[in-house]
């Protein structure tokens, strides 16, 4: 998967790490789920995802659904932010005023050091910070990424292939496109006789 331009600032690339250890490689195209091994593994787990391990209130199946619902979330399919909110009053967070270049403000930090809330506390000062909207994934493979663009427009996680194997969402969807356009200029109409 390519990387370059879709890392998100600050702990919400931890975020979009752990959301994409669920994924469908461009190479293969067959889905994988990385996070059991990672549960199991923690210098991989803290390499890969830049997390604390998870502590034992972290269960795997807590932590799938976590990832489910954080997936859902930047794919649009939250209406109302009902996942977001479930997970916001069973997490332990707390809100706190620190100071940022001298300006006072409020983040939310972890009540406690679960992976979970460590997670859920990015997610919160992303929405507070506006940056949550940016994190979406690609209509293709899935991948999430950071939309980086000045108009939040971008679409898939990548326009060029990151190798000789490799596939590009974004090229592949509009050279389908284009060739559906193509394709239905050149079909005869029917007479209509």
């Amino acid at each position: 998967m390519q990387t370059q331009n879709q890392a998100a600032p600050g702990d919400l690339e931890c975020v979009r790490r752990f959301i994409n250890t669920w994924s469908i490689p461009n190479q293969t195209r067959v889905e994988t789920d990385e996070l059991p091994q990672l549960c199991h593994d923690a210098e991989r787990w803290r390499d890969e995802l830049s997390l604390r391990p998870p502590a034992a209130s972290d269960t795997l199946d807590r932590l799938l659904t976590l990832r489910s619902d954080l997936r859902k979330s930047c794919e649009g399919l939250d209406d109302g932010s009902h996942l977001l909110n479930a997970w916001f009053s069973r997490v332990a967070l707390s809100v706190q005023v620190k100071s940022v270049k001298g300006v006072p403000q409020i983040v939310v930090m972890p009540a406690d050091d679960s992976c979970s809330a460590h997670l859920l506390a990015a997610v919160a000062n992303a929405l507070s910070s506006g940056t949550w909207s940016r994190l979406k994934t690609c209509g293709d493979c899935r991948w999430a990424f950071y939309d980086n663009t000045r108009n939040v427009s971008k679409r898939w996680c990548g326009m060029t292939k990151g190798g000789a194997e490799g596939r590009a969402c974004g090229t592949i969807a509009k050279v389908s496109a284009f060739r559906a356009r193509a394709a239905a200029k050149k079909s005869p109409v029917a007479d209509r006789g």
